[in-house]
């Protein structure tokens, strides 16, 4: 792809990612991510053939860069909450997607592009528990999901409420969280005997 058609693909992404972010995918409109991206929308329909492929695309990226950021280990999912934390409220946007993604998934095909990504997580999850590392009392499907929204929620409640209680809320909410992820992934606190 030449560089002026990588540039142009990489505005439509981005303007998609400000917009699904914004509205979802039911609400999101291709002439606004189009205009956003200085495009006409002949040419967006060029790199994406529908509105859902170009939420796949966006949706691939961020779930790619997340897992890349943040790197879930069972030797240390408390560290791995606290990382998806800063990253929620570092990038805001990228905590309303994961929030949309999780009310439309159903409606679109954007589980056959999260399929590989949560799949890693959840076997690594799955290892620990088999090493001992982890809880066996909850699913790790289902452990993954909480520490995710309790990441998620938390980091946005932080970022939302910080400009009241400044930077020190958002350190303190950090703590809390990660304690929290602890105490649900082992049953009890690090350096504590069962």
């Amino acid at each position: 792809m030449r560089a002026a058609g990588e540039a142009t693909r990489e505005r439509i992404l981005a303007a998609a990612k400000a917009e699904f972010a914004e509205f979802g995918v039911a609400g999101a409109r291709i002439n606004r991510i189009a205009a956003a991206a200085h495009a006409s929308k002949d040419r967006l329909y060029a790199y994406f053939p529908g509105k859902t492929e170009l939420y796949a695309a966006v949706t691939e990226r961020w779930a790619r860069e997340i897992a890349a950021e943040t790197g879930l280990s069972a030797e240390d999912l408390p560290g791995y909450v606290g990382r998806l934390f800063d990253h929620f409220v570092t990038h805001p946007d990228n905590a309303r997607l994961q929030a949309w993604a999780d009310l439309e998934l159903s409606d679109t095909d954007i589980a056959e592009v999260l399929r590989d990504t949560i799949a890693t997580k959840v076997a690594e999850l799955r290892r620990g528990q088999r090493a001992g590392l982890l809880t066996p009392d909850i699913p790790a499907p289902l452990l993954l999901r909480m520490l995710t929204d309790l990441a998620r929620t938390t980091a946005i409640h932080a970022r939302h409420t910080a400009e009241h209680f400044g930077p020190e809320h958002i350190r303190a909410q950090r703590a809390a969280t990660v304690l929290a992820a602890q105490r649900i992934v082992t049953g009890r606190e690090r350096g504590e005997t069962p």
